[in-house]
Parts: structure tokens; C-alpha cells; sequence
């Protein structure tokens, strides 16, 4: 039979082991190692890729060349003229993502676009509701 707290150290605060989000003491001495070096690796990388090792070409390119962020979304015309042309603009952008033909985020795009369009048209027909009483009001 174990004594009492056997796996833990004597004078063990916490009860249950490591806490949370300490870090191991052997990815400490690792990451310790790799700063320690990095430079010299990184000089090491940079040799071979220009030697022309490929997977080292591979692996240094998008360091060096970091894709854009803003690439245009190609769908074609998206109506947006009435709340029901939204509504379609939006299934057909739903449609598109799980097509594959783009991506999750660029629908994102789309739909950021559609929700202020949406807004204005809403905004709009506010508007005109309201006007359409006051004219009524000064009628009567």
C-alpha cells in the first residue's frame, strides 16, 4: 500500500500535479537550446535554400513573400438592390462555399457587405414610412 501523497513532492501545495499552463521542464530546456542557437540555424536554413534544397526553398518562401490578405472575390454580379435580392445574394454565396469554389472567409466578405447594405435599404424604407406620416399628419 502507498503512503498518503506518494507521487507528490513533500510540501506539494497544489495536490493534483502540475498546474495549468506551467510548462514542462524539458520543452523549457528545449526552447531555451533553440534560442540559444536560432541564429546560427537560421544561417544554416538560409544556406541550404540557396544550394537549392527544395523542401528548405519550401519552407522559407512564405517568410519571404507573405500572401495578400485582400484578394478579390470573384463571383459575378450580386444583386442588392431589395431585402429579397440579399436573401439570394447570401444563399448563393452559401452555396459557392460549399462548392469550394471560395473560401469561408471571402463569404465572410460578402456577407459583411450584404448585412450594411441591408442596414442602408432598412434605413431607407424607415425613412420613408416616416415621412409618409408626417404628410399624412399634416393632411388631417
Amino acid at each position: 500500500m502507498t503512503k498518503r501523497g506518494r507521487p507528490f513532492k513533500k510540501g506539494n501545495q497544489l495536490g493534483r500535479g502540475r498546474p495549468r499552463g506551467s510548462r514542462n521542464e524539458r520543452t523549457l530546456t528545449v526552447k531555451q537550446k533553440l534560442d540559444e542557437s536560432s541564429s546560427a540555424i537560421l544561417d544554416k536554413a538560409i544556406a541550404l535554400a540557396r544550394e537549392g534544397d527544395a523542401p528548405m526553398l519550401r519552407l522559407l518562401v512564405p517568410y519571404l513573400l507573405p500572401r495578400s490578405n485582400d484578394v478579390p472575390v470573384k463571383m459575378g454580379p450580386l444583386p442588392m438592390g431589395t431585402l429579397e435580392e440579399i436573401s439570394q445574394t447570401t444563399a448563393v454565396t452559401l452555396d459557392r462555399v460549399a462548392s469550394g469554389k471560395i473560401t469561408p472567409g471571402q463569404a465572410q466578405q460578402v456577407f459583411t457587405w450584404a448585412e450594411e447594405r441591408r442596414k442602408l435599404i432598412e434605413g431607407q424604407e424607415m425613412q420613408n414610412r416616416v415621412s409618409a406620416l408626417e404628410g399624412f399628419k399634416r393632411r388631417a
